[in-house]
């Protein structure tokens, strides 16, 4: 197994374990700590370890919310199958405010620069996802405002009854007279929210 060849040191590494994630995992990561009001949080990683004697090198190159995917239904081993199914589940990061734990305890890691079409495939799953919900909680939000619906069906009725006065009232006084009363009408309603 090679090592990434473009590398940037976060936090202070030590000679022990390494841990090297790829940039888009850091974004995601970073993202979900930004966003997630409810820390701690834990995600799951995706990608290989390679064993050096008493030391571990972790290559990291897919991470998913473990809440965020039980919320959908999925669990790890199912994300890593529809995603990252090239990689191996190696561990979970923990994620404290502005802490992290890395696998094998670690303070400082590397962030690399690759090519990386799984992590993408799932960033852009995720933001469908969220698109989706944001939809989906705005039509909710306006099916249920009652005022909005009645306020509607009385504008709709007064077009309604405007039309029927244009189509079958040929004196001109006669259709002003009914406009005033309509105004009327409009601007008792509108006064009443």
């Amino acid at each position: 197994m090679r090592l990434p060849e473009i590398v940037k040191e976060v936090g202070k590494t030590s000679e022990g374990n390494r841990v090297y994630v790829e940039d888009y995992v850091y974004t995601y990561l970073f993202k979900l700590k930004a966003e997630d009001r409810e820390l701690p949080l834990r995600a799951a990683l995706y990608g290989h370890v390679c064993k050096k004697g008493d030391k571990s090198i972790y290559l990291i190159y897919g991470a998913a919310s473990v809440t965020n995917e039980l919320l959908k239904g999925r669990d790890e081993e199912q994300v890593r199958k529809e995603f990252f199914e090239e990689y191996e589940l190696i561990g979970y990061v923990n994620i404290y405010g502005s802490r992290q734990e890395w696998p094998g305890k670690k303070n400082g890691y590397y962030v690399f620069y690759e090519t990386n079409e799984a992590m993408q495939n799932y960033l852009i799953s995720c933001y469908e996802g969220n698109q989706k919900q944001s939809s989906l909680t705005t039509v909710q939000k306006s099916s249920f405002s009652i005022g909005d619906i009645i306020k509607k069906l009385f504008y709709g009725g007064c077009i309604i009854i405007l039309t029927i006065a244009v189509t079958t009232i040929n004196d001109y006084n006669k259709m002003q007279g009914f406009m005033e009363v309509a105004a009327q009408a409009v601007a008792f309603m509108e006064a009443g929210n």
